[in-house]
């Protein structure tokens, strides 16, 4: 307190004499005008030096006043991972190597109540994928803006790390919103979501033009998930969503997705299915996934098979297509993995395509 108020002496000091020395201001501006203008720019370079040091002096009062350290409730946490993949299309008769995902991620609480995450993609440049904000309205609520995944689909919301097998369903990518139009499930909106021990629910807003864009109609989409926990092992939900997209310049019509899930995990062994029916202006199609994965070795090792139908529009005959996926993970960390996948897809009326995958992950 001392050291504040003789800060404080020398500020008032350096104000009486600033005042003393603004008072011969007109007889300096006379003689500029007689001619005499370079005493009068010393002048004014010394006023200037002046109010620089007095505004110094207030800083270092102020600073040695109260020192307070600026830093989030919690240190900055980083996570990232790249997956390095082999692909043989022996249908085709080529094969390549691949460099399918590098992300970066890093989140923080920067108070109790407000959290915030970013991620970017880096493999062919870097690209923005999430960016929100989640601010808890309490202990089971949460409300999210930004851009974030849509909330539709259990496999949609399970992150590209931790998938059970190397790609996602046929019929998630082709009718999951944000995925349908190569968005990676993500959009630019806001949402609120509630969660307890034995439900989930989630609605939101969004542009509904896919990651990085902004909204081209003057609607927005509306999305909404439940989940609702019948026991320990087993939980059933659905997923809806509404929107429009743009068909010309002042012209939009409707798009509709609507999904049923349920998963059961009997100890070792985990099911999941998923049915998605979508609407796009005039053409409505369906699709279906049944999964199975096997853990042994607490989870290190992963015997995993996957059956998908779909149908890409219900009014046209022989459109509907069939993949089979069977496959091994071996998990060798928490985020580092090699799986094997083998694809057997049969569109009807079409060739059959075999694709073999094998895919390196590496992250933290």
């Amino acid at each position: 307190m001392e050291k504040i108020g003789a800060n404080f002496k020398n500020i008032f000091s350096s104000i009486d004499y600033l005042i003393s020395r603004l008072t011969n201001l007109k007889a300096d501006e006379l003689s500029l005008k007689q001619g005499k203008g370079k005493r009068l720019r010393g002048k004014i370079i010394y006023f200037l030096a002046l109010a620089i040091v007095f505004n110094l002096t207030v800083i270092s009062a102020f600073s040695q006043q109260r020192e307070q350290a600026v830093s989030a409730s919690r240190p900055v946490e980083f996570s990232a991972f790249a997956q390095i993949r082999y692909t043989d299309y022996s249908s085709d008769g080529h094969d390549t190597f691949s460099l399918r995902r590098v992300r970066l991620a890093f989140s923080a609480a920067i108070l109790p109540s407000l959290d915030f995450k970013v991620q970017i993609e880096q493999t062919k440049s870097v690209n923005l994928m999430e960016a929100y904000l989640d601010f808890h309205l309490g202990r089971w609520a949460f409300f999210r803006a930004g851009q974030f995944k849509i909330p539709f689909s259990y496999e949609n919301l399970k992150g590209s790390s931790e998938l059970d097998f190397i790609n996602r369903s046929t019929v998630v990518e082709s009718f999951c919103p944000g995925r349908d139009i190569g968005s990676q499930g993500r959009d630019i909106g806001a949402s609120v979501r509630l969660h307890m021990s034995f439900f989930e629910a989630s609605f939101g807003l969004f542009n509904g033009s896919g990651i990085n864009r902004l909204d081209n109609d003057n609607d927005k989409d509306k999305a909404f998930r439940l989940v609702i926990t019948l026991s320990k092992s087993l939980a059933v939900g659905g997923s809806w969503y509404e929107g429009k997209w743009p068909e010309a310049e002042n012209s939009s019509r409707l798009r509709r997705r609507q999904g049923l899930e349920a998963r059961w995990q009997p100890g070792s062994l985990a099911f999941a299915v998923e049915y998605i029916r979508a609407f796009d202006y005039d053409r409505e199609g369906e699709g279906w996934v049944a999964q199975a994965v096997l853990s042994w070795r607490q989870g290190q090792i992963q015997p995993v098979l996957r059956y998908e139908s779909l149908d890409r529009n219900l009014a046209l005959a022989h459109d509907e297509e069939e993949v089979l996926t069977y496959g091994l993970n071996i998990h060798l960390a928490p985020r580092t993995k090699i799986q094997l996948n083998q694809e057997i897809h049969r569109p009807e009326g079409g060739k059959k395509k075999n694709i073999f995958l094998i895919q390196c992950q590496i992250g933290f």
